[in-house]
This record gives C-alpha cells, structure tokens and sequence, in this order.
C-alpha cells in the first residue's frame, strides 16, 4: 500500500512533471513497468490478463501497420471500437503512427456521426466491426506491421458530447490539457487515500464507462493506467454480466453515470418488497449509516457491508472499495441507499468541454449524503454568475471546441449552463440546468430537478419533470405490461407526493406514454430531447387511462397474454395456435423440466424480472402471466 501511494502515485506524476506536458510523455510513463498487470477481460469461465508490456507491444506493431497503410498524415483518424484492449492499443497506435484519433461515439446516429466525420474531413476508420459510415474503414484484426522506425507521436485528441440535442459538438484535448486532469489526482489521494484501496493487493477499475465518453476517458483511463493499475472488461452491458464480473474479478473501483446507481437502487427496493422486508430493509440501512458515522472511515464501510452482507452478496461482493457518479443527476435516495450498503459512493462532476473537474471526497457518510460535486480540482476555478450559472476557468479544459461545423476558442473559460449553489465549506452543488427551469406562476424559476427528486416512482421505466407549453408537467413511462392495479397505485402516489409540495411548486399536468423518452444515444433523459420527440409525434403522450393496456381482467387478447404466448412458443419450437391460455404445459404439450426453466429465463429476460426462488410453478400460459404481474 505504501508502496503504492509513495513510489507510483507521487513517482508517475513525478515523471510526468520532469517530461514536456505530452500525450508521448504520459504514454512512456504508462508503460514504464512492463510486468504489471494492465487488463482483465472473461468469457464467463476463464480470466484472461494483458500485461503493460505485452499491449505495449501490440501497439508499436499496430502502429507501424497504421503508418505502413496511412503514412504519418497528422490529421484525424476515426477510432470506433467499443471498450476492450483493443481499444487501447488502437487508441496509442494512431498517436505514435503521427495520426490524430477521433473517438467515435458509437451511440451516436448515424446522420449525427456522418455530420462530424465529414467536418474533420476524417477520410478513414479503425473499427472492431463494420458500419454503414462512408468511410474506409480499416478492420482492427486486419492490423499488424514490424518495427516503428519513425517519431511522429502526435499530441492532440477528439471526442463528441453525448448527442442527445444533436448539435455537432466535438471538444479538442492537447498532451497539456490531459497532464493538467492527471496533475489533480496528486490533490484527490491526499485527501482522501480510498481512491487508491486495494483488496488483496490489487486495483482493478471496471472499465464500465464508454472510453470515447470523457467520464471514461479521463477518470477510469487516465486516471489508473497512468498508476499502472488494471482494467477490468466487461463481454457485455447486461446486469448479470456487470455484477458476475465485478464478483469474479474482485473489482474495486466502479465509476459510472447515474443510471447504473439508479438501477441498483431499484433492484434492492423491488426485491426486499417481493421478499416482504422492506421495513427490515429500511432498518438496516438506518443502522449501517449510523456506524459509518461512529466509526472510522474503512472500518465503518467494512463493518455496513457486514450488516448488509444478504444485499451486497447478490450484487458487486465485498471487494468494492471506491464508486464515483458523475454525468448527470443523481437521486439523493441512491445515493444514500449505495453508500449504506458500505460501498462509498462519491459525486463528481464534469462535461465534454472541461473534463473532469471536482468530486466529494468527504469520508463522512453524511457529507457524501448531501450530494455535493466537492470542491473544484486544483486545475479549475468555480464562480456562479448573477444567475446562478457555473463557470469553470482553467487549463485542464479543451484547448478548442467545433459546434455545428463552427471553430470555439474558449481560451480556458466556459460557461456550463448548469445553476450552482456554494455552501459556506466551499462545496458546490448542481441544482439543474438554466434550459430546464420553467417559469412559475408568481414569475420565479421553478427547479424541475428539484422536485423529480421528490418522486420515487418504482413501477416506472423512466419519468421526467419539464415545461410543456409553459406549463409545469410530468412524463412517465411506463410498460403495457404493467398491471392495473400498480398503474392505479402510481396515480395516487404521483397525486399524494404532488399535494406535499409547495403550492407553486406542484406539477399541473401528468402525461404517460408506453414510447421511449430516453434517446438511444443518452444515458438520461434530456428534456430538450424529450419535448423535440413530443412535438415530432415519436412520443405519444396521454392520460393514465387511455395508455395502452386490455381492461380485461381475464388476460383473454392482451399485449401480456400475447407476448408470453410467443415467447413459450418460440422457446419450444410449437405452432402458436396450439397454446391457449389454459394449456397445460406440463400434460398438454409435455414439456421437459429444461424446457420449462428455459421459459421462465426468457420470459424473465425480456421482462427484466427479478423473481424469487420460492415460487409456485406456473402450468398454463394464464398463470405464467400472473406470475409477470407479480414480479414486474
């Protein structure tokens, strides 16, 4: 551990700080100890390790295969791979063969992506797989040269905002820009020594977060590898393989936008009220944040993971050490809910144009509690305007923006759009963004984030609270799936929560929609994006009751009834029409004991159950979508 903190954190920023502020430099200092573990990466049964060395290598082949196809052109490259080694080694490789990589967001649309790639007059592409881009795209596998003799490393990289507005944004970092965001690492471990904790003597960052996503880039890349710590790789997104991963690898560190927060939060709520313990559960997070409060800071996490040792083992284990949220809102109730299962949970904040600029880094749970972004790091200075807007000053911002095919020169300074308060610490908060507020009827600015806070609606898949035509509304969606009797007990929730509220605070409308309000692009709901598909017709909003769903309590020719059918039909390879609503799966049709489990595992997949061991079987299609109702 001393060791650790001594010779590699204050050693590498040491070196770092001896070299010019390079891109070069901060490559030579990551791979300056071959022998130490870089990657991890399983296929469900067996870990696979890549050592420091061993992709170093990869890159300078890969590089002088580049060079050999492209020659040194000193402009952009486009880089659209999703998270892997690979992704590394093609990311170093186009820098050392004298080629500027454009990280591609590969959620972007295709118009969106097209738009940018034509601007950067970007003419080829390193993908893992081919898109319909117009492009020459040079397929990863396909790269392998010998020896690099040149020295051409450029010095500057391009990455896109998220999309969801679809401007064309992209943000330019120099070697100077990124030295800067690594410098402030030297102020975070001093003041907090759990950003570096190790299990058993590793560190190991799930590489969660899209490297192309500055969150990504900045935090989980730059930020560990420079240290030579190791990167854990996800095969896929999926819940299973997040939490199986985290388990099987002993990750310590999980730094991710508040949707993953957000799901977990609504996990262990929705299995202790399946389980009948939610009181017990409420109790038992009361008393974990109470220790943490009495307690010092890692003997308190240790001891709340005890105390929630049922919650925590069917999640991430017992080696988590240090999580950070950052990209957009997070719910004071994850929040609270993550850090009392004893995995310390810290706010950060950050944007595409300044990177990563400040966290809370309190070790008391009930500062970390208060949601606040921290302190800004030693690159940046924080100020709020007459209208409570955040403005970030500072060198570790991009050097240079493009918006919509426009050059941007900020020369350090850039205004966020996000309203900010500063307590009496110095500790900053987001309270929302200058776009969203919707003015009230007395004239103020109302917070809609604010009062989103306020709601905790569990049935729904996604909710936002946004001006629509002026007027103070909320948008929930929800399943066609969903029972009456849950749609009924969430109209009354929204009806008891909303009178709570400060009279000019209460949403006037509550509209609900069975289409997507998050685009596929985002990882949030943006309201810009949420109103612009409302008024194109792509979202239907409408009442409660006229929201798609059968009244027919008998199930007979509902969206329920006939998507269970298809599932059990496809899973058995069986002509529909043979499967009614009463058929007896186990007599009528005779199923095998593996057939019948291989249903209940698709129709829990497409339905996202969380079921409980305990349950009755189900026989007939009737009863299997009983069985959805109870889960859903």
């Amino acid at each position: 551990m001393k060791k650790f903190y001594k010779d590699i954190v204050f050693g590498s920023i040491k070196l770092l700080k001896e070299g010019e502020p390079s891109l070069k430099t901060i490559y030579d200092v990551t791979f300056s100890e071959p022998s130490l573990i870089m990657a991890e990466e399983n296929d469900g049964y067996k870990i696979t390790t890549y050592s420091y060395g061993f992709v170093k290598e990869k890159i300078e082949k890969t590089a002088a295969a580049i060079y050999n196809i492209l020659g040194a052109t000193h402009n952009y490259v486009g880089l659209a791979m999703e998270n892997s080694i690979d992704w590394v080694v093609a990311f170093w490789a186009i820098l050392k063969s004298g080629n500027k990589p454009y990280l591609v967001n590969l959620r972007h649309p295709k118009v969106l992506s097209e738009r940018i790639i034509e601007t950067l007059g970007i003419k080829n592409v390193i993908c893992d797989k081919k898109s319909s881009l117009d492009v020459n795209y040079i397929e990863f596998n396909t790269l392998d040269g010998g020896a690099l003799n040149i020295d051409e490393f450029e010095d500057e990289i391009a990455l896109a905002s998220s999309g969801t507005s679809l401007s064309e944004t992209v943000c330019f970092y120099n070697g100077k820009n990124v030295c800067a965001q690594i410098f402030n690492t030297e102020k975070i471990v001093k003041e907090n020594k759990e950003i570096y904790a190790h299990y058993k003597g590793n560190l190991k960052q799930l590489a969660f977060l899209p490297l192309y996503h500055v969150f990504g880039l900045f935090a989980v890349y730059f930020w560990f590898t420079l240290f030579r710590r190791t990167l854990v790789f996800l095969k896929d997104m999926s819940a299973d393989t997040i939490i199986s991963t985290c388990k099987m690898h002993k990750v310590t560190h999980i730094f991710a936008v508040p949707m993953l927060w957000h799901t977990v939060e609504k996990k262990v709520l929705k299995t202790a009220e399946q389980q009948g313990k939610t009181e017990k559960l409420k109790k038992a997070l009361a008393f974990s944040e109470k220790m943490q409060s009495v307690l010092p800071h890692k003997m308190g996490a240790f001891f709340a993971r005890r105390i929630m040792k049922s919650v925590t083992d069917k999640l991430f284990g017992d080696s988590i050490k240090f999580c950070i949220s950052g990209g957009s809102f997070l719910k004071p109730s994850a929040l609270k809910l993550i850090n009392g299962l004893g995995y310390p949970l810290y706010n950060g904040y950050g944007m595409s144009e300044i990177g990563i600029s400040s966290v809370e880094l309190s070790k008391k749970i009930k500062e970390r509690n208060k949601n606040s972004i921290g302190k800004p790091f030693l690159s940046v200075e924080y100020s709020i305007d007459e209208n409570s807007v955040l403005t970030v000053k500072g060198d570790s911002l991009c050097f240079k923006r493009l918006h919509d095919g426009k050059e941007i020169y900020d020369n350090g300074v850039f205004v966020t759009g996000d309203i900010a308060e500063r307590d009496e610490k110095g500790n900053y908060f987001i309270k929302g963004r200058i776009g969203d507020t919707v003015i009230g009827e007395n004239g103020e600015n109302i917070n809609p984030d604010i009062i989103e806070a306020m709601f905790d609606l569990k049935d729904a898949l996604n909710f936002s609270v946004l001006g629509i035509e002026d007027t103070l509304s909320m948008v929930v969606q929800i399943s066609p799936y969903l029972p009456l009797k849950k749609r009924e007990d969430m109209r009354l929730y929204i009806e008891e929560t909303n009178e709570k509220l400060p009279l000019l605070s209460r949403i006037k409308r509550v509209y609900f929609t069975n289409d997507s309000i998050v685009a596929a692009t985002a990882i949030k709901v943006s309201r810009k994006y949420l109103i612009r598909e409302i008024e194109n017709g792509n979202v239907k909003i409408t009442s409660l009751e006229k929201c798609e769903v059968s009244e027919n309590e008998g199930y007979e020719n509902t969206a329920l009834l006939k998507k269970v059918t298809e599932i059990v039909a496809k899973v058995l390879d069986e002509d529909i029409e043979k499967i009614k609503p009463d058929t007896n799966l186990l007599v009528d049709l005779e199923i095998s004991s593996i057939q019948y489990f291989s249903i209940l595992s698709a129709i829990a997949e497409e339905f996202s159950l969380i079921a409980n061991s305990d349950d009755n079987y189900c026989y007939t299609i009737r009863e299997m979508c009983e069985y959805v109702e109870r889960h859903l």
